[in-house]
């Protein structure tokens, strides 16, 4: 089926469900430019400068650390430096904790932004795409009351699967949706483990 017959046939319900397609994945670029920019996706991003700190050589993994704008090497290169500067007793300890918390999760809901968008789209465009099946098959049942005793099956056969186009429409936006916002928020979730277990093994080196 042509695109344009499917604009047509589908009616309003498609125009609004493509208008939401294009603003996801106006949102899936953005959010992978910003990602890619950061370095998000590599892994280990803080592994050696953790292990150069816990032999000691604490200069050197800080300066080895600091270079880079990955969120996870943010936060435990400001746990670091305040290590460093700082004389670290129990009150200044816990401090630093709550600072490293609060940074952690200002960087968190940064890249969590625009998730719950692309959640709400992708609850409300199957719903939309049943409505106008509803709209559709209300259209097609009109029809067959006005023809009386001359009714065509192909006309309504026709009148249906028009109207089921809406539905295929809805879940074939909320189906990529779903993908990309699970796939989001399971890499914030690791990132979030990382920061949690990189920033634990400075705080504890101490203890070893």
């Amino acid at each position: 089926m042509e695109f344009a017959s499917l604009l047509v046939k589908g009616g309003p319900v498609v125009y609004i469900l493509l208008g939401l397609s294009v603003y996801v994945l106006s949102i899936v670029i953005y959010k992978l430019h910003i990602l890619f920019k950061v370095n998000f996706f590599s892994s280990d991003v803080t592994h050696n400068s953790v292990k150069m700190w816990l032999n000691n050589n604490k200069e050197e993994a800080y300066t080895d650390i600091s270079k880079d704008t990955h969120p996870q090497k943010e936060v435990v290169s400001f746990t670091m430096y305040h290590l460093l500067k700082n004389n670290i007793n129990q009150d200044k300890e816990r401090y630093l904790r709550e600072e490293v918390s609060r940074l952690s999760q200002e960087r968190l809901e940064y890249y969590d932004s625009n998730l719950d968008t692309l959640k709400v789209i992708a609850m409300v465009a199957p719903l939309l795409g049943l409505l106008g099946t509803v709209f559709g098959m209300i259209d097609a049942f009109q029809q067959m009351e006005m023809a009386g005793n001359n009714i065509n099956p192909s006309t309504l056969s026709g009148g249906i699967w028009e109207a089921l186009l809406t539905t295929a429409v809805g879940l074939s936006v909320a189906i990529p949706t779903v993908l990309f916002e699970s796939y989001f928020r399971a890499t914030n979730e690791k990132l979030k483990i990382n920061i949690e277990h990189s920033v634990t093994k400075l705080l504890t080196a101490h203890m070893n």
